[in-house]
């Protein structure tokens, strides 16, 4: 029996149907492992608002009409809300498998060869399969889209157009493709059920009328303003350049093909491809050019988060199954054996079944920001009262405290005023900062240190250097108390600390001590007549050392501080930092820090830079060694000059 016939034997016994529900529990039970095993999530203090409104959402129903935290969103998941976050993220994992089970039932409608392949690469997505482990809207965006699609393109015109008119509910970049809906069902002459797209605006204006926030609250609580900080505000073209990491490159190029494929089967048969034109491609196109405007412009609270891309990631599969097709049917029409077009097709399958853990860890850790401030959590349950009262701003403290929101005894959501913050606050309430979105809100951290009414019990930095939203990123605890001038005092003392007790591994100035093993590229200018080390953009590694743990005498877990003066002659381009521990040939860790210029500095002038790294794996003074360098990763040209590491000893 030759390779053909083996093939056809194969296919006759995995029918569509056995595949598909292979498939179905296959991705089930994978993304089932991960969330059993997933200490962390993706999302961030996003995914830990949308798990509070929705856990909490009946016994304050107000939570039921925000729309900030899309309601719909907070009505269907907070019954699975109620078990905990990981019942959330199961939830999330429900609708997303639902999500690509509907791709295929859409791709299949469409006459499309081998549907199967919209499942795969819908669930396979990176930003897709990562988003299912959080507690965000897209992944329920997502579903609904692809559903309503489904209904449409069955003639089910007034369920589709309902479920349409539920996507701004789900999140408010649904009002820009109700229109696109609209198109369509006036295209089939369905004038009346256009009505239908009306619904739930309709439906939510009248119960927010009777909860007493006005017939028109929805559209006073669209987020249209407009950012003045720059960093709500990015390149038109940033959300192209960085969609290999959101749908990685195999399933772009599959659903590029697709794409073109597909228009141009649309110039030929307009009405045989005018579903798919409007259906698909035309609601994946206009959703992405509003998130691409909203960033370039700053308007709409856009954050140029790649999250945003997994509401559309459903059409993005529908797209691609016929360009992944094409691919392998192109092996076919080459070499004229079935064999070889069904190996293609598995090379592919698998080529998309790789990306999202290659380009993510999985099980997913906790982010180097939540882990910082479970620190404080941690902290608080061992050095405070049940009676104290607390301040927050990042909503995952509540979190990992676990107490809730709802009770102002024992917590609130924000100061009263940021500029006066002891304003209303008794003697004894801890206010949590964190320079992401405490920041973000107005509440300095200086404001609070140099404040004569404020205690600093505590400052958390993340084990790795991480910068959040341009800000890098740390946490500090303030505690309410009677006004002292000797508090501020206190405060810089408690702050400087560590400071103190760090000692000097290395240091060099390039004028007196130099770095030996790359002294040629050592140089001065006319302008700078210090002698500094530069960075080449050929120069991939540079300025690396390595040193034996046990001939210091550090504190442990081992804290390096690492200094230096930089100056980027590529600002866009960031060098990143490494430092690898190793014992006896076998790796202990490996971290890595992408090295920033203060949001406020002059790109034109040197720039001073501290970071301090935690390596908690390292808790004993063993025959460890410690291997650090400068990393050119995006080939960008630096200057480098007082660079030292220091350690903290005991």
């Amino acid at each position: 029996m030759d390779l053909n016939k083996r093939v056809k034997n194969l296919e006759v016994f995995f029918t569509e149907k056995r595949l598909l529900l292979l498939l179905l529990f296959g991705i089930l039970g994978i993304d089932i492992t991960i969330l059993i095993f997933s200490e962390g999530f993706s999302g961030g203090p996003a995914s830990i608002t949308h798990y509070i409104f929705s856990r909490w959402a009946f016994s304050n129903p107000k939570f039921l009409l925000n729309l900030g935290t899309n309601p719909t969103y907070t009505l269907i998941s907070a019954p699975m809300a109620l078990l905990g976050f990981k019942a959330l993220q199961f939830f999330n994992i429900l609708i997303g498998i639902a999500s690509g089970y509907i791709a295929f039932l859409v791709a299949k409608e469409l006459k499309m060869k081998s549907p199967l392949l919209a499942l795969v690469i819908c669930s396979f997505t990176p930003i897709f399969m990562l988003t299912l482990f959080s507690g965000l809207s897209e992944i329920l965006f997502a579903f609904a889209t692809i559903l309503a699609t489904y209904l449409l393109i069955k003639d089910k015109f007034s369920w589709g157009s309902i479920i349409v008119s539920l996507l701004p509910f789900i999140k408010p970049e649904g009002f820009i493709l109700i229109p696109i809906y609209a198109i369509y069902v006036a295209n089939r002459k369905q004038y009346a059920k256009m009505l239908y797209l009306l619904t739930g605006t309709f439906l939510y204006s009248i119960i927010g009328f009777i909860a007493g926030k006005g017939f028109f609250w929805i559209f006073n609580s669209i987020p249209l303003h407009t950012f003045p900080n720059s960093a709500n505000e990015g390149g038109f073209f940033d959300f192209i350049l960085r969609s290999p990491g959101f749908f990685g490159i195999p399933n772009e190029i599959f659903f590029i093909t697709g794409l073109v494929a597909g228009l141009s089967l649309y110039f030929r048969e307009k009405k045989e491809y005018s579903r798919e034109f409007l259906l698909i491609v035309m609601p994946f196109i206009v959703y992405f050019l509003f998130h691409s405007l909203s960033w370039w412009l700053g308007i709409g609270g856009s954050l140029g988060l790649k999250r945003y891309m997994a509401a559309i990631v459903p059409l993005m599969a529908v797209m691609a199954t016929r360009g992944l097709y094409l691919f392998a049917k192109m092996f076919l029409i080459i070499f004229k054996r079935e064999w070889i077009k069904v190996a293609a097709l598995i090379i592919a399958f698998l080529s998309v079944f790789h990306i999202p853990f290659a380009v993510q860890n999985y099980p997913i850790p906790l982010g180097f920001p939540e882990k910082t401030i479970k620190s404080a959590a941690d902290w608080i349950k061992v050095n405070t009262n049940e009676n104290e009262k607390i301040f927050y701003y990042d909503p995952a403290i509540i979190y990992f405290l676990d107490i809730n929101p709802l009770d102002s005894t024992k917590s609130k959501h924000k100061v009263y005023s940021t500029a006066i913050p002891a304003k209303k606050l008794n003697n004894g309430d801890i206010v949590l900062y964190d320079s992401y979105l405490s920041e973000a809100d107005g509440l300095k951290f200086t404001t609070l240190l140099h404040n004569p009414e404020f205690e600093l019990l505590a400052k958390f930095d993340p084990e790795v250097p991480t910068s959040v939203n341009g800000h890098r990123f740390f946490v500090a605890l303030f505690k309410k108390v009677p006004t002292n001038n000797v508090n501020i005092e206190n405060n810089n003392a408690i702050l400087n600390a560590d400071l103190t007790a760090y000692k000097p591994i290395f240091t060099y100035d390039f004028d007196k001590k130099i770095y030996k093993p790359e002294k040629g590229l050592i140089s001065t200018s006319s302008i700078n007549k210090s002698k500094y080390f530069r960075i080449k953009k050929h120069k991939e590694f540079s300025l690396t050392n390595e040193f034996l743990i046990d001939t210091l005498n550090p504190k442990l877990p081992l804290k390096l501080k690492i200094d230096f003066t930089l100056f980027s002659k590529t600002p866009d381009d960031n060098l990143i930092y490494v430092i690898e521990a190793s014992k006896e040939g076998k790796a202990i860790t490996y971290k890595k820090f992408d090295i920033y210029l203060p949001s406020n500095s002059n790109p034109d002038e040197w720039n001073n830079q501290s970071y301090i790294v935690t390596i908690p794996e390292i808790n004993e003074p063993n025959a460890i060694t410690i291997k650090l360098y400068f990393w050119n990763k995006r080939k960008g040209e630096y200057l480098i000059d007082n660079y030292s590491v220091s350690y903290l000893s005991k």
